[in-house]
């Protein structure tokens, strides 16, 4: 149980036939991390006489008076083996009472510990996990994943817990909109703090490619007659302020490798723009690099990097290319000491890979255990609309706007990320600050 949560004195009495770590710990995400409801498990059906406001029989042996769950055989097994979501992915049907024949308990449980993915071994180029694979994928227009499907049960089983038993929203812990803007820095500078090599590298097949502009860009920048185009922070903050909020900037500082481009952390400008972003309030993570989702050891060694030349714990993390595998990547990361990982969600497509716009802790299905990292969902990424979906920035506002408001209205986060490049109006990037300061507007 969390110390920070808030415990109402409300008391569910919970019978199940039987006790199990996946059924605790979708118990404890419940009732006391989503709902503020206290809680106690008996051993027998005849302790459910007492005189308690709320009911709760697990099993399959129904009694009266008393919300009956009967419970998926998912709960009851420490087997990792492909089955069928315990649940329709129809986000409008409601959850019967008192006789719940479908466990929704299961069907939170399956979503969180990410079941599928431990189950499913088509994987993308970069060894992703797909929206199109996840069993909340609809190839009649409906994906379901495009919405926080374990948050609608939450609010389902919030109405029933009030209509049947007579709570009231004061009853519930309360849930807040917020926006959480996260920004990841694969590229501090396009051109500039580049070794001489990988400067003529560059210009030899720019011009090749007839891309004389660009050479014209580059030589400008390492000239000094024109602002590097990724150092676009000094609009960032601007942006953030104006719109009151903090974010969290990931910070990629591995070897120079294909997919990770960025330059040394020795860079006096680079470590300079770092304490520009601590100075205006702002949090850095640790972005490990393309290769290192299971290596703890590399994983480390950056963070440590991070930690001398910044002078502070580094505790949150995002992978490069959102590029992880459970459950490896998870525990590399915990044996590095990070508490809060940022990755969960798609490369493709926008939506909720885990169900839920709400932090939780991850469940290691192959340890049979709950653990203490924290596991930190987003919703949408720039990269997503343009470089994948090649929608312009009005095109992509137009998306994604309705889901952000949905979240206010039903009083859950709004996270997505951003890169600096992003705001660069540079390589195709043009206008693309427009969606950078509607995602951040409260409003």
């Amino acid at each position: 149980m969390r110390k920070d949560a808030k415990i109402t004195k409300v008391l569910i009495l919970f019978y199940s036939s039987f006790k199990s770590n996946r059924l605790i710990y979708t118990l404890e995400y419940l009732f006391i991390e989503r709902l503020g409801l206290n809680y106690r498990i008996v051993d027998t059906i005849d302790q459910l006489n007492n005189d308690c406001q709320i009911r709760i029989n697990y099993s399959h042996q129904p009694i009266e008076n008393a919300w009956n769950i009967f419970p998926n055989p998912l709960m009851n097994t420490t087997e990792i083996e492909a089955i069928q979501q315990p649940l329709s992915s129809n986000l409008n049907e409601n959850i019967p009472f008192p006789n719940t024949r479908v466990d929704f308990l299961a069907y939170i449980f399956y979503h969180l510990s990410r079941f599928e993915e431990y189950t499913c071994l088509n994987r993308d180029q970069h060894g992703r996990f797909q929206a199109a694979d996840s069993c909340l994928f609809s190839k009649n227009n409906f994906h379901a994943y495009r919405f926080p499907v374990v948050d609608i049960i939450l609010i389902k089983v919030k109405n029933l817990l009030t209509e049947q038993f007579g709570l009231t929203q004061n009853d519930f812990k309360k849930e807040n909109f917020y926006i959480y803007p996260t920004i990841d820095i694969d590229s501090v500078f396009a051109y500039k703090g580049r070794t001489i090599s990988r400067h003529l590298a560059a210009i030899a097949k720019d011009f090749f490619m007839f891309r004389f502009n660009e050479i014209f860009k580059r030589i400008s920048v390492l000239s000094g007659f024109r602002t590097d185009p990724n150092d676009n922070f000094n609009l960032q903050f601007e942006i953030l302020k104006k719109a009151d909020v903090k974010a969290t900037y990931f910070i990629q500082v591995g070897p120079y490798g294909k997919f990770d481009k960025n330059i040394s952390l020795n860079h006096p400008e680079f470590v300079a723009i770092l304490k520009k972003i601590i100075s205006e309030g702002h949090q850095i993570g640790i972005h490990p690099s393309y290769d290192s989702n299971s290596d703890a050891g590399k994983i480390t060694s950056e963070i440590k990097l991070l930690e001398k030349t910044l002078g502070c714990e580094i505790t949150h993390s995002r992978q490069h290319f959102l590029r992880f595998n459970l459950p490896k990547t998870y525990r590399a990361l915990i044996n590095s000491g990070i508490k809060y990982e940022w990755s969960m969600g798609y490369a493709e497509d926008f939506g909720f890979r885990a169900g839920t716009a709400m932090p939780f802790k991850w469940f290691d299905l192959q340890q049979n255990m709950s653990t203490e990292l924290t596991i930190m969902p987003f919703s949408m990424m720039d990269v997503t609309f343009k470089q994948i979906k090649k929608l312009s920035p009005d095109k992509c506002l137009d998306e994604t706007i309705k889901l952000k408001n949905w979240l206010k209205n039903n009083h859950l986060p709004f996270v997505f990320i951003f890169h600096n490049e992003s705001l660069s109006g540079h390589r195709g990037w043009k206008a693309w600050e427009k969606v950078f300061e509607q995602w951040t507007k409260g409003e």
